[in-house]
């Protein structure tokens, strides 16, 4: 796939497995598409999030062990490698330019801004996933604190009310 040039827009569009994903990719084929656009898809993964305590709450003391580490990084690269054929298949089908790029670090509003800061993005697409206000209040939630601090518009497509 095509890599950020002088020659194209890069628009940075946020996914991860989700139907508000899937949306949000539809919006940005239909919607915003443009000869001359590239679509750089970021995913962010983090080993670190799904650690949780092991028997007897060793966790916090000695940390998992490094089998437990490698189990954990194996599935979520199969879980990210599953999202990437899926959405490269996507650009191939509706004949978008772009690359699929894995952020990694405690942020993902953070890292997202900071790839777009990176690559010039003239946009920033992702879907939301429509939490209430109490579960967002003390939760947060991406795509506002994506709206909140980046420098660039920031287009958030919404899953419908059924």
């Amino acid at each position: 796939m095509e890599h950020a040039n002088s020659a194209g827009h890069i628009v940075v569009l946020a996914v991860d497995n989700s139907v508000p994903s899937d949306m949000a990719f539809k919006f940005y084929v239909d919607n915003v598409s443009r000869p001359g656009y590239l679509l750089h898809l970021v995913h962010h993964s983090n080993y670190w999030g799904n650690f949780e305590p092991m028997d007897g709450g060793g966790f916090y003391l000695t940390g998992p062990s490094p089998k437990h580490c490698q189990e954990l990084m194996a599935k979520e690269d199969s879980k990210v490698k599953e999202i990437e054929n899926k959405y490269r298949k996507l650009m191939a089908e509706n004949n978008i330019i772009g690359d699929f790029i894995v952020l990694r670090g405690k942020d993902a509003w953070h890292d997202i801004i900071q790839y777009q800061e990176k690559v010039n993005g003239i946009m920033i697409v992702m879907g939301t996933r429509g939490q209430n206000t109490l579960r967002r209040t003390f939760m947060g939630s991406v795509s506002d604190s994506v709206v909140h601090h980046a420098s660039c518009p920031v287009l958030v497509c919404c899953h419908p009310k059924i």
